[in-house]
């Protein structure tokens, strides 16, 4: 049931709901340091609650590296059963292509996307496919300047695989742009693009298939509870699946959202959305 209710922490709704999907980047961490408080919340659901936890991100790499990264951080593994990814979607998608001639958009340490792909990295005039994981290098970068590149690449007619939809993520103390935002520009110039993480139903097929496998049974979307800090991605994608949402109002919308419950409200309600419950950062 979509409520649109102002929460002091998850323990308030946490027996309404069988498993939870949790994004990761903006809700579990930063980037750069770990949210201590949602960890402590996702690891009292899974002791109280006893429900399966699986993380659902865009990030632009498999699974096994994102939960690398996560050891690096310091998430303990026991706060969490199962990882989707976007890459991993993506990952899975190429690996059922016969062969893929690709020309990649994004930095090198996302190679990790193709590993098990028959393919091939080629220049654009003998690419068959773009993929894009990111800006090349978005410390210095702004998907504007892609738009010359861009204008060249629309000639050749070439999909572009977005492999993260995030226009952008928390990157310590700031915002970052992400693949999603080259994807939009792309789309907008009149470029096809071809998305398979949040919001899309790709994604969720796939974590609600590794939830009801850590469940031992399957749940009812009813019964699902989604946490995320994106409207366009985190939330658009619960409600298009029927599933329940946290919407965390102080991760990448924070400097948009004021601390007023009626102005998170209509915020939403102006951009067609809606939640069952709001909290600034994720907590017990």
């Amino acid at each position: 049931m979509q409520q649109n209710l102002p929460i002091s922490g998850l323990h308030q709704i946490a027996d309404q709901f069988c498993g939870i999907l949790c994004d990761v980047w903006g809700v579990l961490h930063n980037g750069e340091s770990v949210f201590p408080a949602a960890i402590a919340a996702l690891e009292a659901y899974k002791a109280q609650q006893g429900g399966p936890v699986v993380l659902i991100t865009n990030a632009p790499r498999p699974a096994s590296e994102i939960q690398a990264h996560l050891d690096q951080l310091g998430v303990p593994r026991g706060c969490y059963d199962g990882i989707v990814s976007s890459g991993g979607v993506v990952q899975a998608d190429l690996r059922a292509l016969e062969h893929a001639k690709v020309y990649h958009i994004g930095p090198a340490k996302n190679h990790s996307l193709f590993h098990g792909v028959n393919f091939e990295f080629a220049e654009p005039q003998n690419a068959d496919i773009i993929v894009c994981s990111g800006l090349n290098d978005r410390r210095v970068e702004e998907p504007e300047d892609y738009r010359p590149h861009f204008q060249d690449l629309l000639k050749l007619n070439l999909p572009l695989i977005c492999a993260n939809p995030d226009i952008v993520a928390e990157q310590g103390d700031k915002l970052v742009w992400c693949g999603g935002a080259l994807a939009k520009l792309y789309e907008e110039m009149g470029g096809e693009v071809i998305i398979t993480g949040k919001p899309f139903h790709p994604i969720y097929e796939m974590a609600l298939a590794e939830l009801n496998a850590c469940a031992g049974k399957l749940l009812d979307k009813k019964d699902i509870l989604a946490i995320g800090d994106g409207m366009p991605t985190d939330i658009k994608g619960a409600n298009a699946q029927g599933i329940s949402a946290l919407f965390l109002t102080d991760g990448i919308h924070a400097a948009d959202l004021s601390d007023d419950a009626q102005a998170v409200v209509e915020t939403l309600d102006a951009k067609g959305l809606s939640v069952h419950s709001f909290m600034g950062r994720l907590g017990w």
